[in-house]
């Protein structure tokens, strides 16, 4: 049905850490396996990301943060799930928020938890879109295109749009919350035209999944319209 961006390998310098929201603005990616396994967390990011609500949910306490992420066998990677990753983008002028940073090669990168429908799978590997808040902006922020996206929202919610919100290109998805330290936050916002590739050899935490009629009516025709909007 689509096809998505190659993986893209990483390398890591020594970080520093402050507190950012994910931006969503660049092509992200995830962090290598390796670097997931030997990631040391800790009171100090605890510290900075406990009970803030960091991107779009609440953080474990401790060591906590990590228990739930494991490597996932492909078959639990179905249409219309929804987990969350440990993710690394470049940081771009503008962007006023990240958990983690660190400079390779002379270019800043930033880290955070981003969240991602699955959208299809094949062996190893799953297409997915991602689920972004652009800095608590939703659509308001400048360079976000409103008529690539729509709205996702938690069970027992209604679909907001901001003030100031332009009209979306898609009608509203509703999210299955499966695990009860997740919530959203009224400005989560699918990227339908942001088509990446996830790797099953990645730590992964499945949080819920998209309700099945807003998957098949929505999330897929939206995908499918954006990618055949593509210029190639």
């Amino acid at each position: 049905m689509v096809s998505g961006p190659s993986p893209m390998a990483t390398g890591y310098d020594q970080p520093t850490y402050q507190f950012q929201d994910d931006p969503g603005q660049q092509t992200p990616r995830a962090l290598s396996p390796m670097v997931q396994n030997s990631y040391p967390y800790g009171n100090t990011i605890n510290q900075r990301v406990n009970d803030r609500g960091y991107g779009t949910s609440h953080m474990p306490q401790q060591n906590d943060i990590w228990s739930s992420f494991v490597v996932e066998h492909s078959s639990r990677f179905q249409p219309g799930e929804v987990f969350k990753i440990y993710w690394s983008e470049p940081l771009g002028s503008g962007m006023n928020a990240t958990l983690r940073s660190y400079m390779q090669r002379g270019q800043k990168f930033h880290e955070s938890f981003r969240r991602f429908i699955v959208v299809a799978t094949d062996e190893g590997h799953s297409t997915c879109v991602p689920i972004l808040t652009y800095s608590h902006q939703a659509c308001t922020k400048k360079g976000v295109k409103p008529r690539k996206h729509g709205i996702v929202y938690a069970s027992g919610t209604r679909p907001r749009q901001l003030p100031g919100e332009p009209d979306l290109g898609f009608d509203p998805v509703r999210l299955e919350l499966t695990e009860r330290t997740e919530k959203l936050d009224k400005e989560s916002r699918v990227n339908y035209a942001k088509l990446v590739t996830i790797e099953h050899n990645y730590r992964v935490f499945f949080i819920g999944r998209i309700a099945s009629s807003d998957f098949h009516n929505i999330v897929t025709p939206a995908v499918d319209y954006c990618w055949q909007n593509k210029n190639r």
